[in-house]
């Protein structure tokens, strides 16, 4: 019976430490505001981050011009890292995914991966804004539930294409090359 003990308690341990704390909990409850850069290193905009009880909710404000106008693929990848803008931001890595056995895309019957966004429409002229919503991550630095956590030890990244996402082809939905990223990272 003793070895059974140990390895419940030593279960249990393993279940804490992987569980934020209040402090933790609290400051994850924040919204982060971040600035999304384009592949000039310039800024293309801002965006806020706000942990939702049901997920993430993603504001976008874009600065006049600074984005091709129409429609753009929007999608979370694994790594909190926009530093390699002049080489499109492979640095971010692929998209947030709970498994590699989903595929990407929202209109996907074997999808959608964590990262998978619906599409914004950038305007021709004049300052503008969309907002995402996502049940399947959160700001937390640890997973809740099935929700991945955007603020675990290498952040995570939004990215912006230069296309729509089809929300169904492999492995980005047709939606071309990355155009913007806001590197979304855990505070120290």
């Amino acid at each position: 019976m003793r070895p059974l003990a140990a390895l419940v308690f030593a279960a249990l341990l393993t279940a804490c430490a992987s569980t934020p704390n209040s402090a933790e909990l609290a400051r994850d409850m924040q919204p982060r505001t971040v600035w999304i850069v384009g592949t000039d290193g310039q800024a293309v905009g801002q965006a806020t981050f706000t942990e939702a009880p049901t997920g993430v909710l993603i504001h976008l404000e874009f600065l006049d011009r600074r984005l091709p106008p129409g429609w753009h693929g929007l999608h979370l990848h694994a790594r909190g890292d926009c530093s390699d803008f002049a080489s499109g931001f492979q640095a971010s890595g692929a998209h947030v995914t709970l498994n590699h056995h989903v595929q990407h895309g929202l209109l996907n019957r074997r999808g959608p991966e964590a990262g998978d966004l619906p599409n914004i429409f950038s305007a021709p002229t004049g300052i503008y804004g969309a907002e995402v919503f996502s049940p399947y991550v959160t700001l937390h630095s640890a997973r809740i539930g099935n929700r991945l956590p955007l603020l675990d030890e290498d952040g995570a990244a939004l990215l912006i294409h230069a296309n729509a996402d089809d929300q169904s082809t492999q492995p980005i939905g047709n939606a071309g090359p990355r155009l913007a990223c806001a590197a979304l990272t855990p505070l120290p």
